[in-house]
């Protein structure tokens, strides 16, 4: 390596290694600081210009070193504006250790939107009211609410985060309302459709599927990932522990909660059939994805395994997969004959069934179905509760006319 002197350095300004370095003094103590630019003439002169422009920026008293140099460990200050695209990059870095693979990749194209829409090279200190609500305008446009709101979570906490590691001034991320979202889509199977699809299934596998779907009202997901090892038919309980990606892979519950799930007796006699089908499988080791992107091992095997159908037995895996699941349900609901909706609506089917025929308590059904509470079941299922307090109130009124009677005879 050439020396100082060989290369005619400016005062002030070194080589460490293979890069520049820039030498100066502030508040009476003597810094280095690495620029990370190879030795050439063109790099050296970059470098005592701005040395040159911290010096005086030192000396007219405006000097911010965390504009400078942002990754010295001797940073302080506000760091100089990043672009959209930049600060985007760093916001992700920041949480690719916080959250599971799933959402990582929702938090990736959604900013990744933003900042095309945005403008990914306009600089963070752009941000402003005005142009986030320009941006909005753009946003909804062929979106539906429920996916609009869910973009704007991310894009909210991105713009907390720009607020909270000072490349924004003010704090926007209320600037960004929620819209009104539609209600769900639901519509759910009658006992016929039900009846008929499982009837025209040339397999019994999907027979079995069918019914634990209509029967137990869990997720899709929750379905492809129930191993044997969560089964208890004795005291007819599912322990619902996982669940799966769209694209396979384990992970724990959408709620990351663990729960028990009734069985009633068409699930039980599934369970049983399908027990004679997979039951003696071998057993695997697989790694389930935890919250904060850590992983834990699990020994199991499935209680639905595509191989055991024909058609599927040269398949990679030994559980389903959505799309898969998806395409066996649109195959059943051509077979008998039956309006399709997707298989999610099996799970609304279960629903409907326990609050107009069996009246079941809400706060029951929200435990059975993973509902945090009991207000996504009022919210979704709306309709059917108030068709089951009308059924209430007249049962009540009979009950009440009894005991009137009984009092005054």
């Amino acid at each position: 390596m050439a020396s100082n002197s060989t290369l005619n350095l400016p005062a002030g300004i070194e080589c460490h290694g293979l890069t520049l370095r820039i030498v100066f003094y502030y508040r009476g103590k003597r810094y280095r600081e690495s620029l990370g630019l190879k030795i050439n003439k063109q790099n050296i002169k970059f470098a005592n210009s701005k040395r040159e422009t911290i010096l005086y920026e030192i000396k007219i008293g405006t000097f911010c070193y965390a504009k400078h140099f942002p990754d010295s460990r001797h940073a302080i200050g506000k760091p100089a504006s990043q672009t959209i695209s930049e600060a985007a990059k760093l916001f992700l870095q920041s949480k690719s250790h916080d959250v599971r693979r799933s959402t990582f990749q929702r938090y990736e194209w959604v900013l990744r939107d933003f900042c095309e829409v945005y403008g990914k090279n306009r600089s963070c200190g752009t941000l402003s009211p005005r142009s986030l609500i320009l941006f909005k305008n753009e946003l909804v446009k062929d979106r539906t609410g429920r996916t609009i709101n869910r973009n704007l979570v991310t894009i909210n906490a991105f713009i907390a985060w720009l607020y909270k590691m000072e490349y924004i001034e003010k704090d926007l991320s209320h600037v960004l309302e929620r819209v009104k979202e539609s209600d769900v889509d639901t519509r759910p199977f009658s006992l016929v459709e039900v009846k008929k699809a499982i009837d025209s299934s040339y397999q019994l596998q999907h027979k079995n599927i069918v019914i634990i779907f209509a029967y137990t009202g869990i997720r899709t997901g929750e379905l492809c990932a129930l191993a044997w090892e969560d089964v208890d038919l004795e005291n007819r309980t599912i322990h619902i522990r996982r669940s799966t990606y769209v694209d396979r892979g384990l992970k724990t519950t959408k709620t990351d909660k663990e729960r028990y799930v009734d069985l009633m007796p068409p699930a039980v006699e599934a369970l049983k059939s399908q027990f004679l089908l997979t039951g003696s499988l071998p057993v695997a080791e697989y790694d389930v994805e935890l919250p904060g992107n850590t992983f834990r091992k699990e020994k199991l095997h499935f209680v639905f395994n595509p191989k055991v159908v024909r058609a599927q037995k040269c398949s990679d895996f030994d559980y389903y997969g959505n799309r898969g699941l998806g395409r066996m349900w649109k195959s059943l609901c051509d077979n008998a004959g039956i309006e399709y909706r997707n298989q999610y609506q099996l799970r609304h089917t279960y629903a409907s069934w326990m609050i107009t025929h069996a009246n079941v308590n809400i706060s029951y059904l929200a435990q059975q179905m993973g509902h945090a509470d009991i207000t996504m079941v009022a919210k979704i299922y709306g309709k059917w509760l108030t068709e089951s307090n009308k059924k209430e109130s007249d049962r009540a009124w009979q009950e009440l006319e009894k005991a009137h009677i009984e009092t005054l005879k």
